[in-house]
């Protein structure tokens, strides 16, 4: 017994503390937009790692909208999981414009790794000109990328059938040049946010020759979900009546 409570001490703590295996924020749509400000790094001036990413579901869209934390000098590359399959910076290559290299390749010449148990299936690239979501896939070729939205300002409504209809998107952003010249600043707050910037990823200024690890990532439930202390007690009851069921038999 005193085993099993060991072991549900040690869950509990796993589960409370914000570094485990990637999910950093969940939260579900409600009565006002979900507000994810959980970033970090200031190499480009922390204009996304001290910003705030917004979703809310409005009728069949989902709303997203970016809140800098200073000048919108630069690209927000936020990459969106709704279904099954996606893609990683390693699949991707595609330099037509400066949106798609942003989000086909943060850091110019290395591979940028995404957090484990998440492969996108959609970039949105949002900068002063606008905000533009791309269909990932894999390719080498300028344009590959498969345009799907613009709107002119930092902010987007996409059609959850265009999504899969998924009931949570799990994303991450990155912040970086039009030209892959990359910062170490993201949302959530990841490892890349200690050390400088990757910058082209080829040791210019200084820099390493690598690109930048995002092993983080939210979570944002298309339905009203309980609150995490509900979830907390909710795993504690059930793992207790666990213990106590093997405890008798």
């Amino acid at each position: 017994m005193i085993r099993q409570i060991r072991w549900l001490a040690f869950v509990v703590a796993l589960i409370s503390t914000p570094a485990y295996a990637g999910l950093v924020m969940q939260q579900g749509d409600g009565a006002t937009p979900a507000v994810f400000a959980n970033g970090g790094g200031g190499g480009f001036g922390g204009t996304l790692g001290n910003g705030a990413i917004t979703m809310d579901v409005v009728g069949a869209n989902l709303n997203i909208a970016f809140i800098p934390g200073n000048a919108l000098n630069d690209i927000v590359a936020l990459y969106l999981d709704t279904k099954s399959g996606g893609f990683v910076d390693a699949d991707m290559r595609d330099h037509a414009d400066g949106g798609r290299t942003a989000i086909s390749e943060l850091t110019l010449t290395q591979n940028d790794v995404y957090p484990l148990r998440m492969l996108p299936d959609f970039g949105l690239a949002i900068g002063n000109f606008g905000s533009v979501l791309f269909e990932l896939n894999a390719g080498n070729t300028d344009g590959h990328l498969n345009f799907q939205i613009f709107n002119p300002a930092p902010n987007i409504s996409i059609p959850l059938a265009l999504l899969g209809n998924p009931s949570y998107v799990d994303f991450f952003a990155g912040y970086t040049s039009g030209g892959g010249y990359n910062s170490n600043e993201s949302l959530p707050g990841s490892a890349i946010n200690g050390s400088g910037n990757p910058g082209f990823g080829d040791g210019q200024f200084g820099g390493l020759n690598t690109g930048g690890t995002y092993n983080n990532f939210n979570r944002f439930f298309t339905t009203a979900i309980p609150e995490s202390s509900t979830f907390f007690v909710f795993s504690l009851v059930f793992a207790s009546a666990a213990c106590v069921r093997r405890r008798f038999n």
